[in-house]
């Protein structure tokens, strides 16, 4: 369906073929680590260690119309595509009426960590994205995840991964945020449609990830 196409999310962190379940392992293995994992010359900056593991998700402390989200990091990604993913997701947040405020912003209701990973496999790059949504007091309160199928990889993998890929990424995630904060299942698998733009009441600040 759209940009929809070619998208494999996880659950239960169930993934279609070894080369997936590589992919995923590695980057959940990377966000609770202890200790920042030296980067490798095909794959963009550092990862940092994740907090404690939650064991469920927990229910939103605030209604969803006065819940705020900072974006704080993203981790992995080259400097000029996590500048595109963050773009992306402000666009999809607005959409869902998503309330975004400035990184690091100390009045957020939740703070939200990403790391995210660009393989190759045998089909495309496999562009892997863990997030963690923290409370005010640091504890996560969800972690969910997904992959998405970009070009067929080169030297470096992010290479492969355009605009269209980053958008996919940054519209599941936002997918995922929504129905967390409104107490909704979370997204199928496949043809969840995102909102249309435009429809948004209340504007989250530009450029704010």
């Amino acid at each position: 369906m759209g940009f929809l196409s070619g998208t494999k999310r996880t659950g239960t962190l169930r993934l279609s073929g070894a080369v997936l379940a590589i992919a995923l392992a590695s980057v959940l293995a990377a966000c609770q680590s202890t200790a920042p994992a030296r980067p490798k010359a095909a794959v963009a900056g550092p990862t940092v260690p994740a907090p404690p593991e939650a064991t469920q998700p927990a229910a939103p402390a605030v209604p969803a119309d006065m819940a705020t989200f900072s974006f704080d990091q993203i981790k992995g990604v080259p400097t000029n595509k996590q500048d595109e993913l963050a773009r992306a997701i402000a666009k999809h947040a607005q959409a869902r009426n998503l309330r975004l405020v400035r990184r690091t912003d100390p009045s957020a209701t939740y703070h939200v960590w990403g790391y995210l990973s660009a393989v190759g496999g045998d089909v495309g790059t496999n562009v892997t994205y863990v997030w963690d949504i923290i409370d005010q007091s640091g504890n996560r309160v969800l972690r969910f995840s997904g992959i998405e199928i970009a070009g067929a990889a080169g030297n470096d993998p992010w290479n492969s991964v355009d605009g269209t890929a980053l958008d996919t990424v940054a519209a599941r995630t936002v997918e995922d945020v929504y129905a967390w904060i409104n107490r909704l299942p979370r997204p199928a698998t496949a043809g969840v449609p995102t909102a249309k733009a435009g429809v948004a009441e209340t504007n989250p600040l530009a450029g704010t990830l």
